[in-house]
């Protein structure tokens, strides 16, 4: 029963951020519909300056909440919600102090006030509710998918009579700003506790000491997700990074699904056999062959079809990025493949390897940097990203078999079909797609990964037997229960 519990609550989550990501993707559709390439650019600034602010300075306090023993204890939520209110004042203030240095990085001191304006975000969600995090304690995840979810629809339904009375950047900053308000609100419909603030210094201490190395990785998983943007709008003009930020969510949206999706699926049915060696090795290494079919499927259909879909989402006066459409696809598919070995290492309680492999995917910023340097333009830059995927990829591979002694030599057959079925799908795009025949593309792009879905299960019946047998496990279960 709780191990069906589990899975009910990861289909939950997994149904909450692909309800916030439908929203996302579809919000900017209508966006870059409605206002220029050069204006989506610069909303994309504002983005890409959020995330750095959220992402280097998360100490994950809502995760100590669930995590903790006495996680429950209201002092310990009364000093997180001080804490995060503390820390937000102190980034509202940071943020306004560089917002016209941020500006003029960008090459945009037009828009000092703008970036003046996010200011204000951090101070706004600092005052949400840790309720929804002690929730999640007890398995009751309803309430933070609504308090996800529901800004980002909101958000969605907004961004059309937003985008028609500005018709430029200004919609970005005010469909943000609605979407900080209404997750506050939300956060107080759904709590039980009264909101309270105390600071601690032992409860303070142990958010620190918790949170430092998420607040590390975090920063790294800025560079990881948002350097690219960034290093284009700094290297280049705003309308190369509003092309080049469409190109980029066209890509990544339905690689933020399926692997949210599959690690909540795996995530249990791989832990369940941590402590026995063989049938660890069976999870692994089937496991890590389903995120191997994923990310082909990436690669594949949008390295095929993205291009033209592109045009059909965003408009033709986007077609400038339809060329590195299947090169960033290249780059999500690796990412896709990742999450694999992230997956078995965080169901086996390893949760420093992910850490240790965006360190070295890290090491893609500087040589992004250095293919500027040398004029190779936003092509360069995403091949940096892809040699630091696969780097990644090579480093968490080695790291996971030495320390969990799995051997993964029965992968290297399926390694192959996946990357003859990339290589044919990447030399056909670049090739034969022109983004001008959006019909007969789009199709073929579908038929070809259908023939390449099939191709690889043919090769991977051990991950088919896998998930039967877990099936027949989790109904035992049931049973025993």
């Amino acid at each position: 029963m709780q191990l069906n519990q589990f899975i009910k609550g990861g289909m939950l989550l997994s149904l909450g951020s692909a309800i916030g990501a439908l929203c996302t993707f579809g919000r900017n559709i209508v966006i870059t519909r409605l206002i220029s390439v050069e204006d989506y650019g610069i909303a994309a600034t504002f983005g890409i300056t959020m995330a750095l602010i959220q992402m280097s300075t998360g100490l994950g306090v809502d995760r100590l909440i669930v995590q903790a023993i006495d996680g429950n204890e209201p002092r310990l939520q009364s000093t997180a919600q001080a804490f995060n209110i503390l820390r937000g004042v102190i980034l509202a203030l940071v943020l306004y102090v560089v917002a016209s240095p941020v500006a003029h990085l960008f090459n945009l001191p037009e828009v000092v006030w703008a970036f003046q304006w996010l200011a204000v975000l951090p101070l706004i969600t600092s005052f949400v509710h840790m309720d929804s995090a002690r929730f999640q304690r007890t398995m009751r995840f309803t309430p933070l998918v609504v308090i996800e979810s529901v800004p980002q629809v909101i958000a969605f339904i907004v961004s059309l009579p937003l985008a028609l009375y500005f018709k430029d950047y200004r919609v970005m900053l005010w469909i943000i700003t609605i979407q900080a308000v209404t997750t506050v609100i939300l956060s107080f419909v759904f709590a039980e506790r009264r909101f309270s603030i105390r600071l601690n210094k032992v409860y303070l201490n142990r958010i620190f000491s918790f949170g430092w190395p998420l607040m590390l990785n975090g920063l790294l998983m800025f560079g990881i997700f948002q350097a690219d943007r960034g290093i284009v709008g700094i290297a280049y003009s705003m309308e190369d990074l509003g092309w080049f930020s469409a190109a980029f969510t066209l890509t990544l949206f339905p690689t933020i699904i399926f692997m949210r999706t599959a690690q909540n699926l795996m995530t249990p049915m791989i832990s369940r056999h941590q402590n026995n060696t063989a049938q660890l090795e069976l999870s692994a290494v089937a496991s890590i062959k389903a995120f191997l079919i994923l990310g082909m499927l990436i690669c594949v259909g949008l390295g095929l079809g993205g291009p033209s879909l592109s045009v059909v989402l965003f408009g033709e006066k986007y077609l400038a990025g339809a060329y590195i459409i299947p090169w960033l696809a290249l780059m999500q598919g690796i990412r896709m493949i990742k999450a694999g070995p992230t997956t078995v290492a965080i169901a086996c309680g390893m949760t420093k390897l992910p850490l240790y492999s965006n360190m070295v995917r890290s090491l893609a910023i500087p040589l992004a940097l250095f293919s500027v340097w040398k004029g190779w333009g936003v092509f360069g830059i995403v091949m940096s990203g892809i040699a630091g995927e696969v780097l990644s990829f090579m480093c968490f591979m080695y790291l996971l078999r030495r320390i969990t002694k799995v051997d993964f030599s029965r992968l290297y057959l399926f390694y192959f079909i996946i990357a003859l079925l990339i290589t044919v799908a990447l030399f056909v795009s670049l090739e034969f797609v022109t983004a001008l025949n959006p019909v007969l593309e789009i199709l073929g792009a579908c038929l070809f990964s259908l023939f390449a879905l099939f191709l690889s299960l043919v090769f991977a019946r051990d991950l088919i037997n896998w998930v039967r047998t877990s099936d027949r496990n989790n109904d035992a279960d049931s049973v025993i229960s």
